[in-house]
């Protein structure tokens, strides 16, 4: 979910004071449309990038694959955050090699079973990701917590993904 990646990323390099980097690694093309709204391109690593701009701080790469992750791991960068969208095969093995994995699931009721889907592997959940709800009522999130034995975290409402506020700040306190 972009919208949560922005504001992590918001989080990390405004309260937390980190080198914030965020990759799109996906098809959905949010950061070429949030560049055009709210970034300005600078230079990141002494050149001039396609691709590549800051917004508040926070440098975002609108291609990601494996040299583009290379590159930020061997860069200025505390905190690299990776936008894959929706569950798919393809960048499963970069995903299972982060050191923190989220995955943000909807329960919405014609959503579970897919929901419920994506938390295991072989069968069961694993205990090490973090699942946080996008979508669906509090009962259903609580409900799969009870059949999978796994938290499953409530992202507060935002409606602005540049915005830090106290609870938001609380929130991924307790949260990373």
């Amino acid at each position: 979910m972009t919208h949560l990646c922005v504001l992590m990323a918001n989080y990390l390099t405004g309260a937390g004071q980190r080198r914030t980097a965020v990759i799109e690694w996906n098809d959905h093309g949010d950061f070429r449309r949030m560049e055009k709204v709210c970034a300005r391109r600078e230079n990141v690593a002494g050149k001039k990038e396609e691709n590549v701009f800051k917004a508040l701080g926070v440098t975002y790469f609108g291609r990601g694959d494996a040299d583009t992750l290379a590159g930020c791991m061997n860069g200025p960068y505390d905190d690299i955050i990776i936008d894959f969208g929706e569950a798919a095969p393809a960048p499963r093995a970069e995903w299972l090699r982060c050191q923190v994995r989220m995955m943000v699931v909807s329960f919405s009721e014609w959503q579970l079973e897919d929901a419920s889907g994506m938390m295991e592997q072989n069968g069961r959940p694993c205990r090490s990701w973090i699942y946080l709800a996008a979508f669906g009522s509090e009962w259903t999130r609580r409900e799969v917590e009870r059949q999978l034995g796994v938290p499953v975290f409530r992202i507060p409402f935002s409606a602005d993904a540049f915005r830090i506020d106290r609870n938001l700040m609380r929130w991924f306190e307790g949260l990373l």
